[in-house]
């Protein structure tokens, strides 16, 4: 079973993540504070890693930038309501991005070519 860690401070939101991944087949970790995430990611070793834009005082695209260079070759998935707002700069690492919605066929289609990704290499 693929193994997903998903940082998001809004319960409602890890919530219906959880439930929905659960119910493709994927083991879901969740956490509400993404400043824990080195020993989240040595303790679990996820296959995906999805975390959310802003997270309180926590800027995302840090965070998974930093996962990216301790993780290489780590699948990384940013969630954001603002996809406009990601820039040229920010998509020149290999983070996927994926709109922050209660419909997940996007999100889940992500998630399963990261894997795949991750599988094959």
């Amino acid at each position: 079973m693929k193994k997903i860690l998903l940082f998001d401070d809004e319960e409602a939101i890890r919530m219906l993540y959880e439930d929905e991944l659960l119910e493709e087949g994927y083991d879901v970790i969740s956490s509400g504070d993404a400043s824990q995430w080195m020993e989240l990611i040595r303790e679990h070793c996820p296959d995906v890693v999805l975390m959310d834009r802003k997270m309180g005082k926590l800027d995302g695209l840090e965070v998974l930038h930093k996962i990216g260079d301790q993780f290489p070759g780590l699948p990384l998935i940013l969630c954001t309501a603002y996809l406009s707002h990601v820039s040229e700069k920010d998509e020149a690492g290999a983070i996927c991005y994926a709109s922050k919605s209660y419909d997940l066929k996007d999100l889940k289609m992500k998630i399963k070519a990261a894997v795949e990704v991750k599988t094959v290499t």
